[in-house]
């Protein structure tokens, strides 16, 4: 520590002489033992204080600390250091969704980088969507600014946001001439049915920045998959993770829908989560044939999903171990071919195709030696055109003749 020196000085009066003179004094360490003293009786400061101070370290709000919701909101305006919003079962949604209004408008007046708001189990209802959807128009370009939203993850599992919710949060999240914020929402156990749903599959036709959706635990049945989240797929460019979990009216034919989507249109989808589906044998038969249709060499190259890398159907009413002589091993190769990338997920599948011994027929109608497909197939790959391609394996008996001379 260190020492501090300074002059006491002060007035003294001698009785016998009766004058009075100036005494001083010098004292070390005194002034720095009551600073320190000092210090110690101040009170550390509140959140709101450290909201408004800008507490480097406080990066993350996970709850209000015993204040208003309104008090807070007024704090956070001025605050640029929290960039993780973490207020779940916060009565967000009483009084008419007054605290999720005023929590969104602040966001939207502080104009800083944000990672992650959650706003679960708050009971929000319609009104707290309209806040919701304001605070995604605001990362629109304007004229005078660019609000710095960035690659947020907003969570509003178990709310009350309904049909007409989803519809004003996925109008906001329309268009390619927004800048769009959201890259992973999650509208679980929102009683979200086919309505809301066909609000959301709109959005994805134009939403090019949205890479993850959760529609877990919601009334979503077979007939929304059919008429409007299939149709969107087709046409998404961005969404790399679907989560329609607990949504048990989905079925075989919803199913059957997202796997003619996997096998034809859609090439960015990774995850599919379809647990509690009520999908039995049948349509999990479809998904895994969508993963690697071996009826031709066209359909292992074209009718066959090549990016799809994690597809979940437990706790559905179909056998785990044995699917129509589909094993678990071909699950999980099929799932294999499809981590680096769609090229190599067709060499490997063609290479699958001419080399099981439950292949097509003519391949095993003549005299091939099983050494020579790697090499034949790394060599007809390196043809650019796939029209050219297909014209060869249309006469594959004769192609693989003369792959045996090379």
């Amino acid at each position: 520590m260190k020492t501090t020196e300074c002059v006491s000085v002060s007035l003294v009066h001698d009785i016998n002489t009766g004058e009075t003179f100036r005494h001083s004094v010098r004292v070390i360490g005194q002034v720095r033992m009551l600073n320190n003293k000092e210090d110690e009786s101040l009170p550390p400061p509140t959140l709101l204080q450290r909201i408004e101070q800008n507490d480097a370290s406080l990066k993350e709000l996970a709850g209000f600390g015993g204040f208003s919701c309104h008090k807070v909101a007024a704090s956070l305006r001025r605050n640029h250091t929290i960039t993780s919003f973490k207020l779940s079962h916060c009565n967000l949604g009483d009084d008419n969704d007054n605290g999720c209004k005023h929590i969104m408008e602040a966001l939207i007046d502080r104009r800083s980088n944000l990672k992650r708001i959650s706003l679960a189990r708050n009971s929000i209802g319609f009104n707290g969507a309209l806040a919701i959807a304001n605070f995604i128009l605001a990362s629109r370009r304007t004229e005078d600014s660019i609000i710095l939203y960035d690659s947020i993850r907003l969570d509003l599992l178990e709310n009350c946001i309904g049909d007409e919710g989803a519809r004003v949060i996925a109008d906001a999240m329309k268009g390619v001439d927004n800048i769009q914020t959201i890259v992973n929402i999650g509208f679980e156990k929102n009683r979200i049915g086919d309505e809301g749903l066909s609000y959301i599959s709109n959005m994805l036709c134009g939403n090019t920045t949205l890479h993850t959706l959760r529609l877990g635990k919601n009334m979503i049945t077979h007939e929304g998959v059919v008429k409007y989240l299939a149709p969107a797929l087709a046409k998404n460019t961005s969404l790399r993770t679907l989560d329609l979990s607990s949504n048990r009216n989905i079925g075989d034919v919803g199913a059957a829908a997202l796997a003619e989507i996997l096998t034809s249109n859609n090439e960015t989808l990774e995850t599919l989560i379809l647990t509690k589906c009520s999908i039995t044998e049948a349509g999990a038969v479809r998904l895994l044939r969508a993963l690697y249709n071996d009826k031709s060499p066209y359909s292992v190259l074209e009718e066959s999903n090549h990016t799809l890398r994690e597809i979940m159907l437990c706790q559905n009413p179909v056998m785990s171990t044995s699917l129509s002589g589909l094993s678990t091993t071909f699950l999980r190769d099929a799932l294999q071919w499809n981590q680096n990338g769609i090229a190599s997920a067709r060499i490997f599948k063609l290479h699958c195709f001419l080399t099981s011994n439950d292949g097509p027929r003519y391949v095993h109608s003549i005299d091939l030696m099983r050494e020579l497909i790697p090499n034949f197939v790394f060599k007809i790959w390196r043809i650019s055109c796939l029209g050219v391609l297909y014209a060869y394996l249309r006469e594959m008996p004769e192609l693989l003749l003369e792959g045996c001379k090379l």
